[in-house]
């Protein structure tokens, strides 16, 4: 398993985790907008509104259908870099094309949930066919069809490469693939992405941050153990080493001597080789711990059980010693500086 700090971690254990922090978000009280997060509900009674209303919703699309009549309806909640959306509409077509896309675009992946109907997805050479509780996800990137020949429920989730704790070049082998919502990892996405799609006015305040991130560690962890299956045995042996080694960065982020160096010689590896796993994901090992202490140090500074602490306490619990350090590496990753960002959420949250 990927991040959960439990190597090996049953699904039972998984399902236990995310009830607990689902159950904390039902504590929180519904909002339209609250810590970053807005709630956003349009429909549309003719497929004219719905392509004015989705087709650039997200990023540039071209639609059609063959339905003499159609309905439909957008339900979202965004935080961030991050959109949940449910969708009910009419059978119709979505494709992502070439010509719509620019090389300075954000790549962001996307995740479909079907909760209603079926669902075709193709992309890279590849097409699957949803079902109900099944996932699959695409990138932006690179053209994509969506087909939904009947009406259709379906939760899709958009977000930038980053927040997953796989590379691109791993991802692209896991395009337009049918990851099943009853069997393995998939028995515990599936009904908790269902139960956001349900509640998704509940994802709000810090609660429904801590919400998001569950869901993010889940959905690297079923991409992960789908990986497993299809990856060569070095290639494979390779994506474990990396697992492990992510794992041991969140268990010690909060020590200031973590680096390439201290990692290596914990699992008597050289740095070198060390570097070479991260370099493969596109990655650098500094760059990974560094913006997986940005990622804890944003959620403390807007936690309302943190309150009491100032930036540069909460800096030092995640490994910076120097404040300005903190600062200057804060602002280059969020956009903000820290006390900043602080204020801006606490104006939105309360």
């Amino acid at each position: 398993m990927l991040k959960y700090g439990v190597p090996g971690a049953s699904p039972a254990y998984l399902i236990r985790k995310l009830n607990k922090d689902y159950a904390m978000t039902m504590m929180s009280t519904p909002a339209v907008e609250s810590a970053g997060i807005s709630i956003q509900f349009d429909s549309a009674r003719s497929f004219d509104e719905w392509k004015i209303l989705v087709g650039n919703r997200f990023v540039p699309l071209s639609l059609s259908t063959t339905a003499t009549t159609f309905n439909g309806s957008v339900r979202s909640a965004t935080f961030e870099e991050t959109c949940v959306t449910e969708i009910t509409a009419n059978a119709h077509r979505v494709s992502r094309l070439s010509s719509q896309i620019r090389p300075t675009d954000v790549k962001h992946l996307k995740l479909s949930l079907q909760l209603e109907g079926s669902g075709l997805v193709a992309q890279d050479g590849r097409e699957a066919i949803l079902r109900p509780g099944d996932v699959a996800i695409y990138d932006t990137s690179r053209p994509y069809t969506l087909e939904f020949t009947e009406d259709v429920r379906t939760l899709v989730m958009i977000f930038p490469h980053h927040l997953l704790g796989l590379s691109p070049k791993r991802i692209q082998k896991l395009t337009a693939i049918r990851l099943r919502g009853d069997v393995g990892i998939g028995m515990v996405i599936s009904p908790f992405m269902q139960h956001l799609s349900e509640n998704l006015d509940q994802l709000t305040g810090v609660n429904g941050i801590r919400v998001m991130h569950s869901a993010f560690d889940l959905i690297t962890a079923l991409l992960s153990a789908e990986l497993s299956e299809k990856l060569p045995i070095a290639e494979d042996s390779r994506r474990l080493d990396m697992e492990k080694y992510r794992l041991y960065i969140e268990s010690h982020l909060s020590d200031p001597e973590l680096n390439t160096i201290s990692i290596a010689q914990a699992h008597f590896i050289s740095s070198r080789y060390l570097q070479y796993l991260f370099k493969e994901d596109g990655l650098t090992v500094t760059a990974y711990i560094r913006s997986r202490r940005i990622a804890r140090c944003r959620l403390d500074l807007v936690d309302p059980a943190h309150d009491t602490q100032s930036v540069i306490q909460i800096a030092h619990r995640w490994g910076f010693l120097d404040a300005a350090h903190f600062s200057k590496v804060f602002k280059a990753l969020v956009g903000s500086s820290p006390r900043e960002y602080r204020a801006t959420q606490r104006l939105t949250i309360w």
